[in-house]
């Protein structure tokens, strides 16, 4: 009667122990997937915050000359470039409407850990009077 009891205790802990290591790879997978969501958020936030400098720049640009340049690489300085060992890349192609209007057209393109991104932003912009 004895062993019966025993060889059901072990049963118990086994089926426990099971549980909490299921329990602790669940945890560490889910920990990892919040670590790659943390790294892709900060490279694709700094990619807005550079086309939306871009945009800025060409605002500017349109402001002073009346006119933007068909073909634009990046307005800022290139030490806004790079951040982390990631090098962005910027172009910007710009097309004049008949109403004056101008749309400005952004791509933000990166590579990180050999795997590579891009954004693409459009805005309408016209010269302030």
């Amino acid at each position: 009667m004895q062993a019966n009891k025993q060889a059901g205790f072990f049963l118990w802990e086994t089926i426990l122990l099971s549980i909490v290591l299921l329990a602790m790879t669940a945890a560490a997978g889910m920990y990892m997937r919040a670590a790659q969501l943390q790294a892709v958020s900060a490279v694709e936030g700094r990619a807005d915050y550079l086309a939306r400098a871009q945009i800025s720049y060409a605002q500017a640009v349109l402001d002073k000359d009346g006119c933007l340049p068909q073909q634009m690489d990046y307005l800022g300085g290139q030490q806004d470039l790079q951040q982390n060992g990631i090098v962005y890349n910027i172009s910007g192609e710009a097309a004049a409407d008949d109403d004056g209007l101008w749309t400005l057209q952004v791509k933000v393109s990166w590579e990180t850990n050999g795997k590579a991104g891009e954004q693409e932003y459009k805005r309408s912009l016209s010269a302030h009077k």
